[in-house]
């Protein structure tokens, strides 16, 4: 086997993933490349690169797919290999054979692999060969409505209608019933061909309440290939993966044993070498389905490397040299238990909407893995995807591990753009999470009317209320620099609730309020960096983010939201006898929540929709997004047209309320 010390690396990707993949190249003193599109002129990752190159205006087909360019960077620059990281062009097998071409190492798996792996229908024929547990279906392409019929009767309803290419969750729809069928194939196909460019599909059994578990192999080009064991990727919404865990407590050793010795026969059967990913569906008797193999480095990565030690970054470009692994199997030991969480742009109360803009603050937690794409200043464009930062915790056993994910999601401080940080708080702490009671339906199934960010649990929010109270009187404190100042009672109205607070004492030790008889010692610290609240009630503290409106305060804790109104009690007096707004708006607009392009409008000037229709349909961060009717409305002016950009806050359509 032919060896190459690899002195430089082009790095082609960006975020998080371009960053973590330089670390490893600094530390074994190898040079690296970065490239940027002009959306990334600033990007944190080229902070990271000891040579930077400009790609193009172009945000994707010009920069970060454009094989020919890089290829042509690489040779200007003398670079003796490329990692392509995950997403972009890590599966593409054109790009991996023009490198080969042009004597340019790719770090990752054999060009024929990628190709076997990538499409969906002849990588299940190859895993039949190789003896791996496949689910029951119909291992070729559907032509027709009669040929799917009868497919779908053998097999047995529900079944999966799945697109041959790709992945994402595109191309994928569930019939429970054959009078489904017909529609759901028509818009299976119709996003695969969007998303893919291959409208094929195929149709296999659903298994229902499944959990997603995955197998990390290691091969070198010597025919050596192990397992690192298994991740846990059950949490996902909209068939994304959100949080992951190594191991998984689902799983027994015997399964494990299993699992991974069939993820190792696969990837011999196609010569893999490098680091790839088998996936499986798992049902709820342990019985488990060969689902996909990832050719490439995956996101959730790093819990695997937090509970084996093992650098994969750096396992992947020694193979890439042609040097021999260094360990076996055997000698590849698990310690503890590590989470990842994927801190997105996005906002889950108004179900997840893309948040792209400029991050006007940006805290991030110390003392554990975080992997970030972004710093303070920089723009979330919507050309790429919401990821800004993995937190990944390590503890000694799973519940060490939660609580440490938790704090630190708590100590998030990112503002100017929307993130899913509450709602990832509020997953962690659920009774089935912990039980480890889930499978890839719990989103849909535990949030079905959405996430609101609503809690009536008192005791959470008298922490809340208790917080607000105290940064309102230690702000008049830092304002009059007078304590006797300071009103003694006080009334914080949020939603339907109430509570009464008396300040009993207030000095500069101590801070004691009384609510129905009830005394609380509270200790407030701010700090100064993050600005999160560091709070003391009684014995038990606490991590909150409070945010001071003109005239309320904001309180994010535990995944839960309120904006509170702080009156002293004389205040509030006035305030509940001022007269109530009974105007109607006759006129409303239609604002675009976000920038991106207008896929298609759905009404017409004049006409009269229902609530809940669909009246546009605006393409952000590689997501469709479906703004509806909030009320029956007449359709006054469409301000744009299809295909158009349009920016945050521009009006898109003028509406008339209905009564």
């Amino acid at each position: 086997m032919k060896k190459k010390k690899i002195k430089k690396i082009l790095i082609a990707n960006r975020g998080e993933i371009s960053i973590r993949i330089a670390k490893t190249c600094h530390k074994l003193k190898i040079k690296t490349v970065g490239v940027y599109s002009k959306q990334d002129e600033s990007s944190l990752h080229l902070d990271s690169m000891d040579e930077k190159y400009f790609l193009s205006d172009d945000p994707l087909q010009g920069s970060y797919l454009d094989k020919d360019r890089i290829v042509k960077i690489c040779k200007q620059l003398e670079v003796d290999a490329v990692h392509p990281g995950y997403g972009f062009l890590s599966e593409n097998y054109s790009f991996s054979k023009l490198l080969e071409k042009n004597n340019i190492i790719f770090i990752g798996p054999p060009a024929n692999a990628v190709r076997e792996m990538g499409d969906k229908i002849s990588s299940k024929k190859i895993a039949l060969r190789a003896k791996v547990n496949c689910i029951p279906g119909l291992n070729k392409e559907i032509k027709d409505f009669k040929q799917a019929l009868k497919a779908s009767k053998e097999i047995g309803f529900p079944v999966m209608i799945k697109a041959s290419a790709g992945g994402g969750g595109k191309g994928m729809r569930i019939a429970h019933k054959k009078d489904d069928l017909k529609e759901l194939i028509k818009a299976a196909k119709s996003e695969a061909k969007n998303a893919f460019g291959d409208d094929r599909i195929f149709i296999e059994k659903y298994i229902e309440n499944p959990r997603h578990i995955e197998i990390q192999v290691l091969g070198d080009k010597f025919g050596n290939i192990i397992s690192l064991g298994e991740r846990e990727c059950s949490i996902q919404r909209r068939h994304q993966k959100i949080i992951e865990e190594a191991p998984s407590a689902f799983l027994d050793e015997k399964t494990r044993k299993s699992m991974g010795e069939q993820a190792v026969r696969l990837a011999k059967a196609v010569n893999y070498y490098s680091a790839g990913t088998v996936e499986f569906v798992v049902d709820k008797n342990k019985n488990f389905y060969f689902l996909e193999m990832n050719t490439r480095l995956q996101v959730e990565h790093p819990v695997t490397e937090e509970i084996t030690g093992i650098d994969l970054v750096k396992e992947m470009i020694n193979i890439a040299e042609g040097k021999r692994l260094s360990f076996s199997e055997d000698e590849v030991k698990t310690k503890g238990w590590a989470i990842e969480a994927r801190l997105c742009s996005e906002d889950p109360i108004k179900n997840f909407l893309p948040s792209a803009g400029k991050i006007k603050k940006l805290s991030l937690p110390e003392n554990i893995r975080t992997d970030s794409g972004y710093k303070e200043g920089n723009i979330v464009s919507i050309y790429y995807d919401s990821l800004l930062a993995k937190i990944v915790s390590k503890g000694k056993n799973r519940n060490e591990a939660i609580q440490k994910i938790i704090q630190a999601l708590e100590q998030i401080n990112i503002q100017g753009i929307q993130t899913n940080q509450d709602f990832l708080i509020n997953i962690l702490q659920t009774q089935e999470f912990y039980e480890s009671k889930i499978d890839t339906n719990f989103i849909s199934n535990y949030y079905g009317q959405g996430f609101s960010g609503i809690t009536n649990d008192v005791n959470t929010l008298e922490i809340m209320a208790i917080a607000a109270l105290s940064n309102n009187l230690k702000y008049l404190k830092d304002v009059n620099n007078d304590l006797n100042k300071i009103s003694k009672n006080w009334i914080l109205v949020f939603g339907k609730n109430k509570f009464k607070f008396s300040l009993k004492k207030y000095d500069l030790l101590d801070l004691v309020l009384e609510k129905k008889g009830e005394k609380y010692h509270v200790d407030l610290f701010i700090d100064p960096f993050s600005q999160i609240n560091q709070i003391k009630i009684n014995d038990s503290f606490y991590n909150i983010r409070v945010t001071k409106n003109v005239n309320t305060y904001q309180v994010f804790f535990r995944g839960y939201f309120i904006e509170v109104n702080v009156f002293r009690e004389l205040e509030y007096k006035s305030f509940k006898n001022l007269p109530k707004n009974n105007l109607k708006s006759v006129d409303n607009y239609l604002i675009s929540p976000m920038p991106g392009k207008v896929v298609d409008i759905l009404i017409k000037k004049g006409e009269i929709v229902n609530q809940g229709k669909t009246l546009i349909i605006l393409d952000a961060m590689k997501m469709e997004n479906i703004l509806k009717a909030e009320n029956k409305v007449k359709v006054i002016e469409v301000f744009v047209t299809k295909g158009e950009a349009v920016a945050s806050e521009q009006n898109l359509i003028k509406l008339q309320m209905i009564n």
